[in-house]
């Protein structure tokens, strides 16, 4: 039963401290530092799962996150007084997460991830419910107008965490999971703005100059997981 729990505390470690840098920090900081992890899974994955990263791998981790980097490209100014908090606070849920990656693609297969999986989310969501004095101090309600999008949210990050550590669980090899999954970074940008102008959320038009940059981002991307499975 361990084993299960470990994987599901890295997991709650790995949102806990991105929410917390994001809530503390800066979100223009947390995202692209986080994409560090496509480097952090093959360095680590010699000591848990004793798997030896190629050379092409490791270009293609390395393509991978200088496409995040001009992906997550923004206008908006930092505050640089929140740069340390966002830095931290985005290394500590990359490593937490890399070895999440990691023990799925050990200790899954011997349990079946029809098994691992449940358990081990089970105890995420156990865990969890430790955060609900710190989330809600005073009591306050969640407005009504905002709880179908938490929902909704809440719904689809469960899908595309189940997608992807059944994935491991499954086939194993993290390394190019995590390569792949770094199309995220595009599909969350490209998905952004097309519902922020949808919606009437921004009346800011991104620039030239930024645009040909997330351009550049997915061609890196694209190119890296290309790499990665060829």
């Amino acid at each position: 039963f361990w084993q299960p729990f470990t994987v599901g505390a890295l997991f709650l470690a790995g949102l806990a401290f991105t929410f917390l840098g994001v809530k503390i920090g800066d979100v223009s900081i947390v995202t692209p530092v986080q994409g560090i992890k496509v480097l952090l899974v093959p360095a680590m994955a010699l000591l848990v799962v004793d798997d030896v990263a190629g050379t092409r791998i490791w270009i293609s981790s390395a393509v991978a996150l200088c496409g995040i980097w001009f992906i997550q490209s923004t206008d908006d100014s930092v505050d640089r007084s929140k740069i340390r908090i966002s830095i931290g606070c985005a290394l500590l849920a990359a490593v937490s997460l890399t070895f999440f990656d990691l023990f799925i693609q050990r200790w899954a297969p011997a349990w079946g991830p029809g098994y691992f999986l449940p358990i081990a989310f089970a105890c995420t969501a156990f865990l969890s419910l430790g955060f609900l004095p710190v989330a809600r101090p005073d009591n306050r309600s969640i407005r009504s107008q905002l709880s179908w999008p938490l929902l909704v949210g809440s719904l689809l990050m469960a899908v595309q965490a189940f997608g992807m550590t059944y994935t491991i669980a499954r086939f194993g090899d993290a390394t190019r999971v995590n390569i792949v999954y770094s199309l995220r970074g595009l599909w969350g940008v490209l998905l952004t703005w097309a519902l922020s102008k949808s919606l009437g959320l921004t009346t800011s038009t991104p620039s030239t100059a930024l645009m040909l940059k997330r351009l550049a981002g997915a061609i890196l991307i694209g190119v890296s997981i290309v790499l990665a499975l060829t």
